[in-house]
Parts: structure tokens; C-alpha cells; sequence
């Protein structure tokens, strides 16, 4: 537990100052040297309520037990969200309890006091409530509290700085999205069975075993189960794959804050939009993370899939961290049935370096920046292949 300290700033008086306890002690002597009986009672009563008071405060941080919870630690921006501070006052000795939190400047206090202050007798409980409203996107630190700890009287009041308030991840704002055209995919992603190439992750049964079938298919459960080789069948993919891909070199170049946020949050909701409609999507970024964590989310579809894109969404940072091109190979062997949609600040020479990497990969895929800046005229991109971020959010 950590260390109660006495509290200096607080209003002092006759009974809680050192200076005028000697003084009434020293009236003291003078009034029994004098027989004055009234003023010998006077100032035994001030120094009896110093000392009593005194020992009182420090025997009341014993044995005190404070909680902080919090509903939730993922909210959307003006999500509201509820702390709760439980206090137990575990002995026999009563105490005068103050809650002061000094909250994060990401978050706004509302419909709630700046502090809250109660008086606990023996083995008695309290709690004090809190509601938070988040600002902005990120990832924060509630903030901390002061917790103050006295006699009734409160004359020697003790603080304790609670310091371990839990983080909030604030994901970024969810908005409606045009619809939009993706270049053709031309493996994956047939309705049918027309497509030449079967995905092997989608697999509808199985069946005898024909020579011409790769060892790779191969269900070797069903097989001993049967005692004959079986074979996967499969299917070509009714499913589209999206790798959303955000560059932020830019906007940490050109200190584009305000658009790398506006940016973000058409990211996040095309996120949400591709898998409502039934997509597998991943998402990767060379932007710095909160914490240091990976700013690739693979391709998926299931239902920690988009809470992590939006988780790493909400802790990315406008400096980069690394080359999106050294992500790529880390992560990705195959990309065949990927479509891309790659986000940037602008057309520049990094795009154009991405453009001939997904040509030689021969991944399709579609552009959007947030300036329009650089002259496209004379630049080697299809018609409709690069949008700007404000024509598909509404």
C-alpha cells in the first residue's frame, strides 16, 4: 500500500497549528503559576483536542481500502463512460474521506462534482461516482486521484496520490460510406463455380481420392477414418478479401494532424462497412502504435477481426515506425485473391513505389488521398483508380 503524507496547504486554527499549541501550553504553566483555574481548563481542552486529534489522524489511514473501477475501457468518441471509487473504512475508529480525481484532458467530466467528500464510521462503506464523455480518438490514461484521509474534525488530513488509473482505448468515429467500385478481382471472390482456381480455405466436403488431385488436399482424418484416401473439396471463394493499407509518412512529413484523423476515421469505417457486407478484412500501417504494437491485422473474418483493426486504429501515432514494403514481406507470402485499398496523404513517390510493387504482384487496387495537391495529370493511374477520402464519406 502506498504511503499516506500529511497535508500542509489545508486552513489551520487554534487547534491544529504547533505554534499556538505551545502557546496554549505555555499559558498553561502561567496559569497554574497564577491559580487561574478558567484558563488552566481553556488550554487543556485546546492541547487535548491537538493531541487527540493529532494521534486520531494517524491511526485513521489503517486499514482503509479504496477500489476504482470503470464500466468499460473501449468507448467511441463521446461514448460516456462510468468510474466508481468504493471506500471501506475496515475498524472501529470513524474518519472523514475526500475523493478529488484529476482526470485526463481527453475526456470531459460530466453531470458529476469536481470532488466528493463523506464521513465513514466503523466498518462502514461508500462509493463515489464519476462520468467521463471521451474527446478525441486514442488510446489514454484516465488521469489520477487524490485521496485525502482525516480525523472527523479533519484538523491533520493525510493524502495518497492513486496514480494506477486503468487505460481507455477511444476508437475513432464510425460514419457512413458511399458506395464504391473496387478494381475486378480476378481469382477469387466468383459467385460460382466458374473461377479456374479453388480457394482452399473454403471447404464444402470431401470425397474419394482422384490422381490428379494435389497431395496438399489431401483429408488425412478421413481418410484412416475410412480407410481410403479422401480428398478436400473445394470451392472458389463467395467471400472478397480487403487489405486496407495506410501510409502516414506525409502526414508526419508535412504535420497534417487534422487530416491523418479525418483519414483514420474514413479507414475505420470502411473497415466496418467491407465486413458488414461480408468481406474478410485486414488492415496494415507503418505508423506507430501505443505500446508498440504490430500495425498489421491480418486478413480475417471473425470476430475479434474488426475490434482489433479499430484497437489498432485507435493507438496509431502520425510518425512512422518502418517501410510498408518491409511489412508486406514480413507478413504476406501469397497475396492472390487480395484486393488492396491504399491510403495516403497524397500522390507522391511512395505511391508511386507501392503502385509498382502490387503491378508486379499484379494486386488490384484502389487509391484515396486526402490532398489533392500533386498534379495526377501524366501519372500512371486508370481512370477512377485514385479518389479522394471526402467523396465516399458522408
Amino acid at each position: 500500500m502506498k504511503e499516506y503524507k500529511p497535508v500542509f496547504d489545508h486552513p489551520t486554527s487554534i487547534f491544529n497549528s504547533s505554534f499556538l499549541f505551545f502557546t496554549a501550553l505555555l499559558l498553561f504553566f502561567i496559569s497554574l503559576l497564577n491559580y487561574q483555574s478558567d484558563m488552566t481548563i481553556m488550554t487543556l481542552i485546546i492541547m487535548g483536542i491537538y493531541l487527540s486529534t493529532r494521534v486520531w489522524s494517524q491511526f485513521a489511514v489503517f486499514n482503509m481500502k479504496i477500489d476504482i473501477k470503470i464500466d468499460k475501457c473501449k468507448i467511441f468518441p463521446d461514448e460516456e463512460i462510468r468510474i466508481e471509487v468504493q471506500a471501506a473504512n475496515n475498524k472501529l475508529l470513524p474518519v472523514w474521506l475526500k475523493i478529488l480525481p484529476e482526470f485526463s484532458q481527453s475526456f470531459v467530466v460530466s453531470k458529476s462534482p469536481a470532488s466528493e467528500s463523506s464521513f465513514l464510521l466503523w466498518f462502514q462503506k461508500t462509493s463515489f461516482t464519476w462520468k467521463l464523455r471521451s474527446r478525441k480518438r486514442g488510446c489514454f490514461n484516465i488521469g489520477r486521484s487524490n485521496i485525502t484521509v482525516s480525523d472527523l474534525f479533519g484538523f491533520f488530513p493525510k493524502q495518497r496520490i492513486w496514480e494506477d488509473m486503468p487505460d481507455v482505448i477511444v476508437f475513432p468515429k464510425i460514419s457512413d460510406v458511399r458506395s464504391f467500385s473496387l478494381p475486378e478481382q480476378k481469382f477469387f471472390n466468383i459467385p460460382d463455380a466458374q473461377s479456374p482456381v479453388f480457394d482452399p480455405i473454403y471447404i464444402t466436403g470431401t470425397r474419394d481420392y482422384q490422381p490428379s488431385t494435389p497431395v496438399r488436399l489431401i483429408q488425412w482424418k478421413a481418410s484412416a477414418r475410412l480407410c481410403r484416401l479422401q480428398e478436400k473439396v473445394c470451392e472458389p471463394s463467395i467471400q472478397g478479401k480487403i487489405l486496407i493499407v495506410f501510409d502516414t509518412t506525409l502526414y508526419f512529413k508535412r504535420n497534417r494532424e487534422e487530416e491523418f484523423e479525418e483519414m483514420l476515421e474514413a479507414i475505420a469505417s470502411m473497415a466496418v462497412n467491407f465486413e458488414t457486407s461480408g468481406n474478410a478484412v485486414g488492415f496494415m500501417t507503418n505508423a506507430g502504435t501505443a505500446g508498440g504494437k504490430s500495425g498489421f491485422v491480418p486478413l480475417s473474418r471473425n470476430r475479434s477481426s474488426l475490434p482489433m483493426i479499430l484497437e489498432t486504429i485507435a493507438q496509431a501515432q502520425i510518425e512512422p515506425e518502418c517501410d510498408l514494403l518491409d511489412i508486406f514481406h514480413q507478413n504476406f507470402n501469397r497475396l492472390w485473391g487480395v484486393t488492396c485499398v491504399f491510403c495516403s496523404y497524397s500522390i507522391d513517390a511512395s505511391i508511386l513505389k507501392m503502385k509498382a510493387f502490387y503491378t508486379a504482384r499484379r494486386i488490384p487496387v484502389k487509391y484515396f488521398i486526402s490532398s489533392t495537391e500533386a498534379n495526377k495529370e501524366g501519372l500512371p493511374f486508370a481512370p477512377g483508380l485514385v479518389q479522394h477520402i471526402d467523396s465516399i464519406c458522408l
